[in-house]
């Protein structure tokens, strides 16, 4: 029973889960959004790159130790996620309807992409893998 209890802890419920989706894009649309250029020195690749060594190693702390491919690939998304918080204010005028819309649209996207990993995890479980080795002389 205490096992059944520590594994509940473990996973969050649904809601908690989009919840948390919900408050990682959008502290990292914020991040984007709080970049300011130096006085026309920077570019918006250096923008950019500030931006990646915040989020990497924000998730790096936080993730600990797992496998660098994961960091790398989380980081990626949250960093395209920045940037256009640091670039749809630059280009276009704020309306609430397309910041509400455009953040269902990025859940929708995390959504869809986990369904697909979930997907590709269980049938790659259920398979037995066949390698031949070859020696290249």
């Amino acid at each position: 029973m205490s096992e059944e209890i520590k594994d509940e802890k473990k996973q969050p419920s649904p809601e908690e889960a989009m919840q948390a989706i919900q408050s990682s894009i959008a502290n990292a649309f914020n991040l984007g959004l709080q970049q300011q250029p130096k006085e026309g020195a920077d570019t918006i690749a250096d923008i950019v790159s500030a931006i990646q060594e915040t989020i990497y190693g924000q998730l790096k702390q936080a993730y600990g130790d797992v496998p660098e491919d994961f960091i790398k690939a989380n980081a990626e998304f949250f960093v395209q996620v920045a940037a256009m918080g640091y670039i749809v204010p630059r280009v276009c005028a704020f309306d609430e309807d397309f910041q509400k819309r455009l953040f269902k649209l990025i859940e929708t996207r995390v959504l869809e992409t986990q369904k697909a990993a979930q997907e590709k995890a269980g049938e790659e479980k259920g398979k037995i893998i066949t390698e031949d080795k070859k020696i290249i002389l």
